[in-house]
């Protein structure tokens, strides 16, 4: 089984972990990890830490961090060290834990982690382009 964690400055962890209710359902392997203002390493470490007592340590474990380099990564980075079979992932958004939990239970962690990083390429879209593929391949079809 793979466990998540998601984690980010302010509540933004707290607002992806109520999307991802809507759409997929409560999921009690995914939990969100808030990071506020006034809270360091050492407080933020003490909460992940408390998350993890619930799962299972024999569980692969993912955290799906904001900002590479900010303090919900490092504070994570410094629990890989210390746990197998656990990995972080920068750059969280809801398209991307959207893929993480509706692959978690069919992919190792280090395969989840590769197929995040590549579905992270194709999550940002731009209307004008759709738009003007979609404009193209009408008008390849009326000259068909």
């Amino acid at each position: 089984m793979m466990n998540i964690i998601i984690s980010g400055h302010g509540a933004f962890s707290t607002g992806l972990l109520d999307a991802l209710h809507m759409i997929f359902g409560t999921d009690e392997s995914i939990v969100a990890v808030p990071f506020y203002k006034n809270e360091g390493i050492p407080q933020l470490q003490e909460k992940y830490l408390h998350v993890m007592e619930q799962f299972d340590p024999t569980d692969e474990l993912l955290f799906l961090v904001d900002l590479f380099g900010g303090t919900p990564y490092n504070a994570a980075t410094q629990l890989v060290y210390t746990r197998e079979k656990t990995d972080v992932v920068t750059g969280v958004s809801l398209p991307l834990l959207l893929e993480a939990a509706a692959m978690k239970e069919t992919l190792s962690l280090s395969h989840l982690c590769q197929a995040l990083k590549e579905a992270s390429t194709t999550s940002v879209q731009l209307f004008s382009e759709t738009l003007a593929l979609v404009q193209t391949n009408e008008m390849e079809d009326d000259l068909l």
